[in-house]
Parts: structure tokens; sequence; C-alpha cells
């Protein structure tokens, strides 16, 4: 397009790599088998896994929003205090969602309020963190235009989950868990993460052992028993609130030491000082008592002090005798 101006052209340019990335993650090879088994039960209660995400999405009562669930209720399937909603980043959430047959794919189907600058690709990426994809929202609504969506309007969301057949219940596998497989996840780290088989994560997706084509795509966690996920996250955002304080106390507590040390070591020495003064003081009217009593018969007393005063502080000037003195 030579013949539009520059500006028209960086537009056409700019849409067209918009449309390739779309179209490129549209057709991302999902391997994992999301239809409904002919042995399942027709709905059943699992879970989604979901990342805190700033600056919407670092709240309970937010991610519950979207969900149309109860902030309580992913508390406590995330093994958190029902009363902390403060989330941090990256932080790990399982979602309650009940799951069913639409159609021969099993979906949580979710109903979610048309925002400002909504469309179909940006809340299925971003709201709803690739739970679920364009081309499934807009299979659902297909009366809506997936990038002119009426601000208010509900639109449902389905998000890809599964029920476990018959053979997995036998096997005692009591949830398929959805999770968005991670760059830089690995089978290890994922089994370890949720307490899954890393045979069953392989069997349930059709990936083998190397899963880095499912990056940013929903897969299925085989478990048990609902996991407990690690709170070192959240743990994390305590310890750094709590972290100054603690620097804090402890260079306070250092300071009070030292200066307690200071105090002690000044009052020892004034206290040895005063001790010594004392001990001089006497041994100096001891060797004045001691000369005195040579030349008088009843000595009369006097203090220490006076007599240091009066002789000048035994000055040679004041000196009669070896150890007489006048004052």
């Amino acid at each position: 397009f030579p013949f539009l101006p520059l500006h028209s052209q960086i537009l056409c340019l700019v849409i067209m790599l918009f449309s390739t990335n779309i179209v490129a993650q549209s057709q991302q090879d999902n391997r994992t088998n999301f239809s409904c088994p002919s042995d399942s039960p027709p709905s059943c209660e699992t879970y989604v896994t979901y990342i805190a995400q700033s600056p919407n999405f670092l709240s309970l009562t937010n991610i519950s929003n979207i969900f149309d669930t109860s902030p309580l209720s992913i508390a406590r399937a995330s093994n958190l205090e029902p009363m902390d909603d403060k989330l941090v980043k990256d932080q790990v959430l399982l979602v309650p969602v009940t799951c069913g047959c639409t159609g021969n794919r099993s979906f949580a189907n979710i109903s979610y309020e048309i925002n400002q600058g909504d469309s179909f690709y940006f809340v299925a990426t971003t709201s709803y963190e690739n739970l679920t994809n364009w081309r499934a929202v807009m299979d659902l609504n297909p009366v809506l235009s997936p990038n002119k969506l009426p601000i208010g309007i509900q639109v449902v969301f389905p998000l890809f989950c599964k029920c476990p057949s018959k053979n997995q219940l036998d096997k005692e596998i009591k949830y398929l868990i959805t999770y968005v497989w991670k760059p830089g996840d690995n089978v290890s780290l994922v089994s370890d993460k949720f307490g899954a088989s890393p045979e069953d994560i392989m069997s349930e997706n059709n990936y083998g052992q190397n899963f880095t084509a499912a990056n940013n795509l929903p897969v299925l966690i085989p478990v048990t028993r609902l996991p407990v996920l690690a709170r070192s996250p959240s743990d994390g955002r305590k310890g750094g609130i709590r972290l100054p304080v603690i620097i804090g106390i402890s260079l306070g507590c250092t300071l009070l030491v030292l200066v307690l040390a200071v105090l002690l070591v000044y009052v020892y020495c004034l206290k040895m000082k005063t001790l010594n003064r004392s001990a001089s003081s006497a041994e100096t009217a001891d060797k004045l008592l001691s000369g005195v009593s040579g030349y008088v018969s009843k000595p009369t007393m006097y203090e220490a002090d006076a007599i240091m005063e009066a002789t000048m502080n035994l000055s040679e000037q004041c000196k009669i005798g070896e150890s007489v003195y006048k004052a």
C-alpha cells in the first residue's frame, strides 16, 4: 500500500501484525482433550487456577467478581486466611467452578460484564488468563461482534474444564484441575506444585514429556485430593511488610544495649573514682592523725577536706616537720 500516506501505512501494518498475532494464537495446537467423556457425570464441582496480577487482580474480591463466586470459597480452596483479601503478584489461587458439557466440550460457563475497551480476545487472555480462548467465546455468543461489545452487557465466557471419568474416579482421581502452562514450567515442577503424579499429567495431556507446545494453554492436572498450595508468596508479602519493622527493632535494641553499656561503664567509673577519692581522703586523714598523735594527748578530729584546705593541700609552705603542718 505505497499509495497511502505514511501514518496510514503504519496503522495498517500495526493492524496486520495484531491480526496475525491473534490468528497465530488461535491456531495453537491444544492437545489436551476437553471433550465430555461418555462415562463422566453430566456436571461436577472442580477448580481452575488463577494467578494474581496487578493492577486489577490483587484482591480476592476483584477475582471472585469475574468468576461469579465468593472470596471465601477461593480463600478456602487456596489455603488462605478468610479475611486476607490482599494478594501479591503471581500468587497462585484455586477458583471453584461448576463444570459441565456444552455441546461436546466441557466448560465452566462464567457470566462476565463487558467494560470499556473489552473484546473477546482481550478478556480471554487478560482477565481470564487463557483459561478460555476467543474462538470458544465467539462460538458461544455468535450474535455478538468480538471487538464491538456494548458496555454493560453480560457475556458468557466458557472456561476449559473437565470432570473425571469413571475410570479415573476408580483410580481415586477426584479433580481435574485446569492449569495454564507457563513458560519455564516442567512436568516435575507442576506435579510437585499440585501433588499430582507426573505420569497422570502426561497421560491426561498429549504432549509427551516436553510441554513446550503447551505454553499459555490450559492443561488438566489430575489430583486425588485438593492440593495445599504453598503460601510462600503471601508469606513473602507479609515478610516484606515486617522486614523494615524487624530491622528497625533490631537496630533500636542494638542501640539501646550500647547506650546501657556506656551508661554502666560511666556509672562504674564514677563509682570507682568516688571510692578512690574516699579511700585517698581516709588514708590522708589516718596519716595526719598518726603524725599529730605524737604531739598531743587527745587530738581534735577534723574533716579531711578542712585539713586539706587549711594546709593548702599539704603544701610544703605549711610543713613544719616530717609530718607536721601549720594551718
